[in-house]
């Protein structure tokens, strides 16, 4: 679904329904494969019955075989993959007391929601107790806050750590997975004869079948690698709404933290003043405004530049919210706003409201008084000719 959406092939709204869909899917998949049960569960840590690692193990090799086909293809953007940030020893502190965790209620948070839609009460009171233990987390993580952020070692991911490509990793998450599910077979066999019980029977067609589709998979994803990558197309200059210097005058004077204003010009020349004030210029170390896409969304972007026909950064286009650029630019703002409006010629109610405006506007950024209201125009008694003669 992942290379669709990244594609513009349906909408937010869709992609939450398919999301949903195939979070039930998965759902249903875990109880079939009988992870609803907690003594199917433990039975992983006994050594009796592997079936969690062997159900894992495949969608974590058929995840990563995927990747690597499509990103080789050209179809998926890693880049663009959600991973959170790694915190080495809150994490491995973390993991250990999941698995405590896990031992000891017969789930995890996951299986213990399939569990409970399953029907069975201890998956009920496994839930219970995340939130509790949650709520309680939450109330002592000032304390704990230190250490939960010890460690910090960015974003990281094995192609980049080991300085592999995407198909590399693929290929070897494969091999892996074959000896796991060698080595767990073997586990069983091993223990379920010390206990004297009977191992698990896994039907040898399926696992062979399924291995083999793996395998093929990563072995194709690593044939893209002789595939030549393309030319990067030149990034294109993203079309933006346009607002003019007086509504952006107004918006700063109505609510100053409530949009943020860019000077496109150079960081030297923007240092100089002059500009829309409160506007950020462009760092000396980042000319392009890279940093346009890392902005939050939560106001709007406007960029100005000197005279509003200058290139807008290709950044601007990866700003997740809504992003103008000034009319007529720096030039159209010094002149609706910072230079004196002049009275209007005629007294009309909308040219006397728009002087109003745009007086007061200026008197807001320049700090100058604001200029007497503006005058009625002179008019011109009509003169009417006299009769001559007549009358009664």
């Amino acid at each position: 679904m992942m290379p669709i959406y990244q594609n513009g092939g349906f909408d937010y709204p869709v992609a939450m329904m398919l999301a949903t869909l195939l979070g039930v899917g998965f759902g249903f998949v875990l109880e079939r494969a009988g992870f609803g049960r907690a003594n199917v569960l433990v039975a992983q840590f006994h050594g009796t019955d592997m079936r969690v690692l062997k159900v894992m193990f495949t969608a974590i090799a058929t995840t990563a075989v995927g990747i690597g086909l499509l990103s080789g293809f050209g179809v998926m953007d890693v880049g663009k993959l959600v991973i959170p940030e790694t915190f080495m020893w809150p994490q491995l502190v973390g993991g250990l007391l999941l698995g405590v965790g896990f031992v000891i209620s017969g789930y995890c948070p996951g299986t213990a929601v399939v569990a409970s839609a399953s029907g069975h009460v201890d998956g009920l009171y496994t839930l219970g107790g995340v939130m509790v233990g949650s709520l309680l987390f939450g109330f002592v993580y000032p304390l704990v806050e230190g250490f939960y952020e010890a460690g910090d070692m960015g974003r990281l991911v094995f192609p980049d750590v080991l300085g592999i490509p995407w198909a590399v990793l693929a290929l070897a998450v494969a091999l892996m997975a074959v000896g796991s599910f060698v080595l767990a077979e073997w586990i069983e066999r091993k223990v379920s004869a010390k206990q004297g019980i009977d191992a698990p029977s896994d039907p040898p067609r399926v696992r062979n079948r399924t291995l083999g589709a793996l395998g093929a998979v990563a072995v194709g994803a690593l044939v893209t690698l002789a595939v030549p990558e393309p030319e990067p197309a030149a990034p294109k200059a993203p079309e933006l709404a346009s607002l003019s210097a007086v509504d952006l005058a107004r918006q700063i004077a109505s609510e100053p933290d409530g949009v943020y204003v860019v000077d496109l010009r150079s960081p030297a020349e923007c240092a100089k003043g002059g500009g829309v004030p409160g506007a950020m210029c462009l760092p000396a170390d980042d000319a392009s405004a890279s940093f346009l896409a890392t902005l939050p969304p939560t106001r709007p972007l406007v960029l100005v530049d000197a005279d509003g026909a200058g290139a807008v950064p290709p950044a601007a286009g990866r700003f997740a919210g809504t992003a103008y650029r000034v009319e007529g630019g720096l030039a159209a703002f010094q002149k609706d706003v910072l230079t004196a409006p002049a009275p209007p010629t005629e007294a009309t109610p909308e040219a006397l409201s728009s002087y109003r405006m745009r007086a007061a506007l200026h008197a807001r950024f320049t700090g100058a008084a604001a200029p007497v209201d503006a005058p009625m125009p002179t008019v011109k008694p009509v003169q009417r000719a006299v009769k001559k003669g007549g009358g009664c």
